[in-house]
């Protein structure tokens, strides 16, 4: 979409930063949100995306939920990933995508 902004959570501190930024990208016309989050992250998604549903913008209403996960890897695993995993066993990470749009009123 081309009226949308993507905000990665990575780490809980940045949750507050997060809410600000959805904050004045709602505020400057924006009419959808993505916020992802992966992992341990996944409940400050949730989080961050319920506060502006709720608190902030009683006008927002989430619009898709997609849940997912990817493989996992360690600092510098990338290139021989499937040689350091030889008993074909596969470490997955959950990832979590929330849409959140803005509800038009006719």
């Amino acid at each position: 979409m081309a009226n949308e902004t993507t905000l990665i959570i990575k780490n809980r501190a940045e949750k507050e930063k997060t809410i600000k930024d959805a904050i004045f990208a709602l505020s400057g016309g924006k009419k959808t949100l993505l916020i992802k989050g992966e992992g341990e992250e996944i409940s400050t998604a949730v989080e961050v995306a319920e506060i502006l549903k709720h608190r902030m913008y009683p006008s927002v209403e989430i619009a898709n939920v997609s849940l997912g996960s990817r493989p996992f890897f360690n600092k510098g695993q990338r290139g021989n990933y499937n040689r350091k995993n030889r008993n074909n066993k596969k470490d997955l990470i959950s990832k979590i995508e929330i849409t959140l749009k803005m509800k038009s009123y006719i």
